[in-house]
């Protein structure tokens, strides 16, 4: 049995209180473990305020979508914006974790932890859309 939310929001930062808030209900009605839930949580605010803050070089209003699955084994998050071009997975900067916080370069360690916290991330360009894609698998 397949489950479906779909949530739109402004590029702007304190649209994300509506994601949690939607995200939290579906969640909740899913009976997502806790651990599920921040993961996801972590991911999507982290990819959100990089398309926010980065994606768009005019200060128009762009709605960033969110298409959320549940099913039996996984949740997957797709996010899909009309930003500049941007594949995070290949364009971020690399992270040595291994150097101290002086000594790394600035950027990079939000989209580490994101490939952390899910069992998939993938990117495509779809004309003019990035599509993220997370997956999480559910342990047993």
């Amino acid at each position: 049995m397949k489950a479906t939310c779909r949530i739109q929001l402004e590029n702007r930062l304190e649209e994300f209180q509506r994601f949690e808030s939607a995200f939290m209900d579906f969640a909740r009605f899913q009976n997502l473990s806790d651990e599920v839930i921040y993961a996801i949580q972590l991911s999507v605010d982290e990819l959100f305020t990089n398309i926010v803050s980065y994606g768009y070089d005019d200060s128009e209003t762009h709605t960033v979508k969110f298409v959320i699955d549940v099913t039996g084994e996984e949740i997957r998050v797709e996010i899909i914006d009309d930003g500049n071009p941007f594949n995070p997975l290949d364009d971020a900067p690399d992270v040595n974790l291994d150097l101290s916080v002086e000594e790394r370069k600035i950027g990079g360690v939000g989209i580490h932890l994101v490939k952390s916290l899910m069992s998939e991330v993938t990117y495509v360009r779809d004309g003019e859309y990035n599509r993220l894609r997370l997956v999480k698998k559910f342990e047993n």
